[in-house]
């Protein structure tokens, strides 16, 4: 079978042009299959590299209730940008092998202080939706939070956002349901690019004490991350 193989690379004069060849799916012999996935694994292989993921994290910012939305639409700003600059660049992977970047923003957001309360978790606990709760609201438990895909990053926050605020039917099933006052929400927003452009929402939302005061902090990071794949 191993001159049978040489043989054919021979006639086909390259393994680039036996590569082309197995692309095209057009031959129809046991051996140019047996060629064809070899080739197929042998290049897999090539590519599969363990690539080392770098999280680079932001300085924690605390706002109040009236700078909460300018702060959180400044910190958001400030990810897309990092995340741009970062999906631009290029390297990293073998030679024949394509880089596919799949970079991960993750906001986590808590009361700055917090005070208990006899009808409240003493510990932030993790709201598990069941299938059917997610499916009545378009969502997909995911771990301890729910998942679902959106077309663009603005679109996901502004979900995540509203759900929080209780500003959508999820958000005030979820604060009627889990979480009434005086409880307070401690929550952590995960958004993953896509290749398609999709991105993936995973939102955990926790609940616990009621907050001291109107106030939070927020701590965000993005997470680069690439895999190396056969062009």
């Amino acid at each position: 079978m191993k001159h049978i193989l040489l043989s054919l690379v021979f006639l086909l004069g390259s393994v680039a042009q036996a590569q082309q060849a197995c692309s095209t799916k057009t031959s129809s012999t046991q051996d140019l299959k047996e060629l064809c996935d070899a080739l197929n694994k042998n290049n897999k292989s090539h590519c599969d590299v363990k690539v080392k993921a770098e999280k680079q994290a932001l300085p924690a910012i605390s706002y109040g209730i009236m700078s909460a939305s300018s702060k959180m639409k400044g910190l958001f700003s400030q990810l897309e940008g990092l995340q741009k600059e970062f999906l631009k660049q290029s390297g990293g992977c073998p030679g024949g092998c394509s880089r596919v970047s799949a970079p991960v923003v993750e906001v986590s957001t808590k009361p700055t202080e917090v005070v208990p309360h006899e009808s409240c978790p003493q510990q932030y606990t993790a709201i598990q939706l069941s299938a059917a709760e997610g499916k009545k609201f378009g969502v997909a438990p995911s771990g301890k939070g729910i998942k679902k895909a959106f077309a663009n990053t603005a679109e996901a926050t502004t979900f995540a956002q509203e759900t929080l605020m209780s500003d959508n039917s999820l958000g005030e099933y979820m604060e009627q349901k889990y979480c009434q006052s005086p409880c307070s929400y401690s929550s952590t927003i995960r958004l993953k690019s896509q290749e398609s452009k999709q991105v993936d929402l995973e939102l955990i939302v926790m609940c616990g004490p009621p907050k001291k005061e109107r106030d939070w902090t927020t701590q965000a990071s993005l997470t680069k991350n690439y895999r190396c794949e056969v062009q």
